[in-house]
Formats: structure tokens, C-alpha cells, sequence
């Protein structure tokens, strides 16, 4: 009979063990989960560092209470021992649209910026539905060409990919280490990205071995690239596993300095882009048509950014001997914010080039954008935005 008294407060001390545990872990979840619905409802901007933190330490007191369990000798509680092999965990919020990556490797790598034509036979574009964030800036004879940055994403295909800009350098900087593709330039476009961007460089004039051809776009429209080819070429000429840091602040709830806006349109000297909120998203137009991708679907985004900048000459031309313009992103200028039908202006405000990039209101504060998917329209100052 002791034997059997001895065995039975055995078990139920190992069921107790087991409760507490499960007890513990209940709380590590449900904490975890409360902290997201505070974040997602509180007034004030949430930079995505710091949910990715709290999201972490949620996720290190879990397994905190899981080893704890096992370093008991208590059975059927999942740890990561030796051996043991588990899906990849998404657990944090990637830096460059505030939602959860989809690649099970975005945790751990830098941003790839890539230079997109914008012009006819460039069209239809692929991939810009899968970029994080899209700047479109001013180039010679009064069009525009696009920095597509791809982080949180793997994408099988974009393009057309074209030569680089100077103003290219100051947008990648914002970045950290990022790598960069494009598909030439000259020695002046060039020397920007050499000496300030902080981006390891690929170009198809020197590596065309990481770039694809289509043969449903004509010279020089031609060259397209994926995020599996261009990360690989990248990690080969310089290993990073540190990801990004946050261009902009996220935010669920609506600013309050918000009016209606369904409507606006970037009139550059050449081109135009137009943004129509659909009531889920918005929706761009090209020099008024629909700017449709290669597989028909139209370019979108979460988030529509409209900064008013100077612009400079610089001392490059392109091949036909026009001088290649720089729009200016470091200073301040004003600035208008789309998300969720509505605007919001301020300016917009980055002192150096080490600064970061800061939205701020009328009264200082910093507007955050809707998570998701950005494009920047940077129009020249000479022209101010139509908002309908």
C-alpha cells in the first residue's frame, strides 16, 4: 500500500506539472495574441521593430515554459531537442509593409531594390504587385523609372530591368545593406551607387548569367530577373542575414487628421499616374489607362505616398544626350499620405543622408500608413498632386 500511495502522488504531482505547463503556456498565447489587439487599436503609431519584439518575447516565454516542462522529465511536451526538425516560423512583422513576411527566408536577408522601366514597349511590367515598396521618380525628358524594393516576398518574375539613376543611391541608403540590380548606366549614373548607397550592385551589362531574357519585349526592354536568382548572386558577392529597417510607421486605425480622398493623380512633365480608391485598394492608371501586369491583373497598393521635391541637374546623359535629372530626398517638402480612402498631409522630413525618413502632420505627429504594399509618386515640386 505505501508503494501504491508513493506511485499515486507520483502522478499526481506529473499532472500537476503538466497543468502548469499547459497553464503557462495558455498564458504566453493569450498574451501574445492581447498584445497584437492592443497594437492594432492604439492611437499612436507602432514601428514594426517593436512589434516584432513583442511578438519575439512572446514566442521566447512559450518556449521558456516548454523547456521548463522537459528539464522536468515530464512526457508529451513538444521541445526543440536534438534532431528534431520543424516548419521554418514566421514570428515577426517584416520592416517594410508591417504584415508578417510570406518567405520563409525574409527574416533573414537584406532588401533587393531593382531599377523597372516605365515607359512604352517597357509595358506590361511584371512583379509590382509583389514589391513591398515602389518608387516612382522623374528621369530624363520628363518620364519616370521605378525602384521596386522586394523583401517579404519570393517572386518568380519581374522587370523590364533598366540602368540606374543617381537618385537611386539615396533611396537604397535609407535601407541598410541591400542589394541592388539593374541593368547598367554610365560612369556618373554609376558612381552614386558605388560610393554612398550602401548596396552591392548587379548588373546585366557585367553578370548576365543572373538575369532572364524575355522574348516578348524588344531591346532594350528585354532583361527581367526573380528574387531566387538575384538573392543568390548577392549572397555570393556579400553574405547578409540582417534584414532592413523600417522605411515608414504602420498603423490600423485611420489618423485623425484624415479627410476623404477616393482620388489623385501625380502630373509629371511627360507621364501620369493616377490612384482611384476601390474601397479595398487603390488602384493606378498609366497616362490614362489601366496599368496592367503581364498577367493581366492592374497595379495596386495598400498605401499611395506623394512627396513634392526639388529637382537638380547632375552632370550625366542618358544615350541621347539629355541631362539625367535628380530628384532631391534628402531635406524636407511636403507631403501628401492615401490609405484607406482618405489624406493626410504634412511633410515630409529626412535632414542627412544617415537620417531616416519621417511623415509627419501639420502638428508634428507622424503619420502612419495602412500595412501593405507602398508606392512613392516623388513629384517634382513644380507640380502639386490633383486630389479628388
Amino acid at each position: 500500500m505505501p508503494q501504491v500511495r508513493a506511485r499515486r502522488r507520483h502522478q499526481a504531482a506529473v499532472t500537476a506539472l503538466v497543468v502548469s505547463a499547459g497553464l503557462l503556456l495558455t498564458a504566453c498565447t493569450q498574451a501574445a495574441g492581447q498584445s497584437e489587439k492592443t497594437s492594432a487599436s492604439s492611437a499612436a503609431p507602432v514601428s514594426p521593430a517593436s512589434s516584432q519584439e513583442a511578438a519575439s518575447s512572446a514566442q521566447a516565454l512559450a518556449s521558456s515554459a516548454s523547456a521548463a516542462a522537459l528539464a522536468a522529465g515530464v512526457s508529451g511536451v513538444t521541445g526543440a531537442s536534438p534532431g528534431a526538425s520543424s516548419a521554418p516560423v514566421l514570428s515577426g512583422i517584416d520592416p517594410l509593409t508591417g504584415l508578417p513576411p510570406t518567405s520563409p527566408t525574409a527574416e533573414k536577408r537584406p532588401a533587393l531594390g531593382v531599377k523597372i522601366d516605365n515607359v512604352q514597349g517597357a509595358w506590361p511590367q511584371a512583379g509590382l504587385n509583389q514589391a513591398d515598396i515602389v518608387f516612382d521618380l522623374p528621369v530624363e525628358g520628363g518620364l519616370t523609372r521605378l525602384l521596386a524594393i522586394f523583401h517579404s516576398q519570393d517572386v518568380p518574375v519581374f522587370g523590364p530591368i533598366r540602368s540606374a539613376r543617381p537618385v537611386d543611391a539615396d533611396i537604397l541608403h535609407l535601407l541598410g545593406h541591400a542589394y541592388f540590380a539593374f541593368s547598367g548606366g554610365t560612369k556618373t549614373d554609376l558612381g552614386p551607387i558605388n560610393d554612398h548607397s550602401n548596396a552591392t550592385p548587379m548588373w546585366w551589362d557585367v553578370t548576365p548569367s543572373l538575369f532572364v531574357i524575355r522574348h516578348d519585349h524588344a531591346v532594350p526592354h528585354q532583361v527581367f530577373g526573380t528574387t531566387a536568382m538575384l538573392y543568390a548572386g548577392g549572397e555570393a558577392r556579400a553574405p547578409s542575414t540582417t534584414p532592413p529597417p523600417p522605411m515608414f510607421s504602420y498603423q490600423v486605425g485611420v489618423p485623425t487628421a484624415a479627410v476623404p480622398a477616393s482620388t489623385v493623380t501625380a502630373q509629371y512633365s511627360a507621364a501620369t499616374a493616377a490612384w482611384t480608391w476601390n474601397g479595398t485598394q487603390y488602384l493606378r492608371s498609366q497616362s490614362g489607362h489601366a496599368d496592367i501586369l503581364i498577367d493581366g491583373s492592374q497595379v495596386t497598393a495598400t498605401d499611395v505616398v506623394v512627396m513634392s521635391v526639388g529637382v537638380q541637374n547632375t552632370s550625366a546623359h542618358d544615350s541621347h544626350g539629355t541631362v539625367v535629372p535628380l530628384p532631391v530626398v534628402i531635406g524636407s517638402g511636403q507631403v501628401w499620405v492615401f490609405r484607406n480612402g482618405v489624406v493626410v498631409d504634412g511633410t515630409w522630413s529626412r535632414p542627412t543622408e544617415n537620417s531616416p525618413m519621417r511623415l509627419l502632420s501639420s502638428t508634428g505627429q507622424v503619420i502612419a500608413l495602412m500595412p501593405g504594399r507602398t508606392w512613392v509618386e516623388v513629384l517634382p515640386n513644380s507640380s502639386l498632386p490633383r486630389i479628388g
